[in-house]
């Protein structure tokens, strides 16, 4: 099975199977974006929408959300779940965003950084998009560490899926043009962050 028709057959389950009951720590997350009113956001990786509440909570208005995630199914569920907002969708794969260079404000990749099967090029992309002085954020509700082990016992599609270590992500970084990274690595939270020079 690939990826993609893995993610398609988990949309219609997956928020009851992983994100039941995650309202305080996903909220906190969000959080510490410092998402300012009227800002454009590329949520990367979107899943089902797990972030656009607390997003559209912080754009207001007079924000713009984009969900990317190149499960049609999990964005078919994403919609279904948020009508409400200045939102579009897009079903497309990170390694080929199809979007304008220096388009957004904020780009947020969460859950989903260990799943990219071409980690460099997805970074490459996401900068892109991003417009210059803007922030990005990598963050999944485990550590590094979590993930591996989490992953290693899930199925075969994303037992190998993994983050890359402390070092070789902020090289990525550096190289796709991000600067001011900082990487917070512990229980129940990663988070790379920096902005784009």
């Amino acid at each position: 099975m690939s990826k993609k028709s893995f993610f398609d057959n988990l949309a219609s389950s997956w928020d009851e199977l992983y994100y039941s009951n995650v309202s305080p720590p996903v909220q906190d997350l969000v959080s510490r974006f410092k998402i300012k009113e009227g800002s454009w956001v590329l949520d990367v990786g979107s899943g089902t929408g797990i972030l656009l509440p607390y997003l559209l909570k912080y754009v207001g208005s007079k924000g713009k959300i984009i969900e990317l995630d190149f499960s049609f199914q999990m964005l078919k569920k994403a919609q279904a779940k948020n009508r409400e907002g200045n939102l579009n969708f897009i079903n497309s794969d990170v390694s080929q965003i199809p979007l304008k260079e220096n388009l957004f404000d904020y780009v947020v990749c969460f859950g989903a950084f260990a799943h990219f099967s071409d980690k460099e090029k997805a970074l490459i992309e996401m900068v892109k998009v991003l417009k210059k002085r803007k922030n990005i954020f990598i963050a999944h509700l485990l550590s590094s560490e979590e993930i591996k082990m989490y992953h290693k016992k899930a199925d075969k599609e994303v037992a190998f899926d993994v983050l890359p270590k402390e070092n070789k992500m902020i090289k990525m970084m550096e190289q796709s043009g991000i600067i001011n990274i900082k990487i917070i690595d512990r229980p129940s939270l990663y988070l790379a962050s920096g902005i784009k020079k």
